[in-house]
């Protein structure tokens, strides 16, 4: 594929939580396979919808948004496509090449279209899903996404008379510049703060009326007797086991109470080289969501 084809396309990687609420006397067991049926299902609800339903209106960014397309691939896993416009920004337009002006052609409500692509796919050892988002930075970010289908989400819930409530929480997926982050510091690192999943704990925690997945608490973990600092070896057996399917959910770095480094800055991000629309220029969107599988599976995704 020749490269005048093809685009560098940045993208961040996640994990996607599914929290159910629910009532506190309710003892039903929370099972990610079943909450993927009922995603598979807010999907195909959700784009059977005409547009101006489908869409939200975000009026203090003058931007509208929607799901355009959602392809379910089986098992839990998902392709999106997103598009959203950005409104009421009317200019004088000009031929770059002539030079020659010519007048606002656009009205208040007119807009271009940006796609934004998402992957999701399940994990069910981590009770969650992967998510690959891509980074456009004329398209949604991965929060204005997670407000829209949540918004969305409570809808088909309530439309359906759906047993449950559920809401989708989005988690940074590290990438190892938080290690090199480490090297860098000039301080010691004396404490780790851990953020860890709450299942061990559960049986202690009935009162919480919601059935999330990702109850968390804080552990402290300070340097062993003789040691001036954190050993190396054990920061890095603890930020590894946070990347498999650990209960860890986030390390924090510190000298004294000051933060040195913490696994939420330091997103895991990537580039894919895509195939580009010949006019538009905007990401082909099979290509994307091949190279974007063809990603995960080599690094012992999916």
């Amino acid at each position: 594929m020749s490269s005048d084809n093809c685009k560098e396309v940045r993208v961040y990687f996640y994990y996607l939580t599914v929290e159910r609420i629910k009532d506190r006397c309710d003892e039903s067991v929370y099972k990610i396979v079943e909450v993927a049926k009922i995603l598979s299902r807010f999907f195909s609800f959700l784009v059977e919808k005409g547009l101006n339903d489908r869409k939200i209106d975000n009026e203090n960014l003058m931007e509208v948004a929607w799901l355009d397309k959602f392809s379910d691939i089986g098992n839990g896993n998902y392709n999106l496509i997103f598009k959203s416009a950005k409104y009421n920004h009317v200019r004088n337009e000009i031929d770059t090449i002539t030079m020659e002006e010519l007048g606002t052609r656009k009205r208040p409500q007119d807009a271009d279209q940006e796609k934004t692509h998402l992957c999701i796919r399940l994990n069910e050892k981590r009770k969650s899903f992967l998510v690959v988002h891509e980074g456009n930075s004329d398209g949604l970010p991965i929060g204005r996404i997670l407000v829209y289908l949540n918004n969305k989400l409570r809808e088909y819930c309530e439309e359906s008379e759906n047993e449950y409530q559920y809401k989708l929480i989005s988690e940074i997926i590290p990438g190892d510049d938080f290690l090199e982050e480490l090297k860098k510091s000039t301080k010691p690192i004396t404490l780790l703060e851990l953020t860890i999943e709450s299942t061990l704990l559960d049986p202690y925690l009935k009162i919480a009326d919601r059935d999330s997945v990702r109850k968390t608490i804080k552990v402290l973990i300070k340097r062993p007797k003789g040691y001036r600092k954190m050993p190396e070896n054990l920061i890095k057996s603890y930020y590894e086991n946070m990347q498999s399917d650990s209960i860890i959910q986030r390390v924090t770095a510190k000298y004294s109470n000051e933060k040195i480094a913490d696994t939420d800055i330091f997103r895991m991000k990537r580039n894919l080289n895509v195939r580009k629309a010949d006019v538009t220029n905007e990401v082909d969107s099979d290509d994307f969501f091949i190279k974007a599988q063809n990603f995960i599976s080599q690094n012992g995704g999916q």
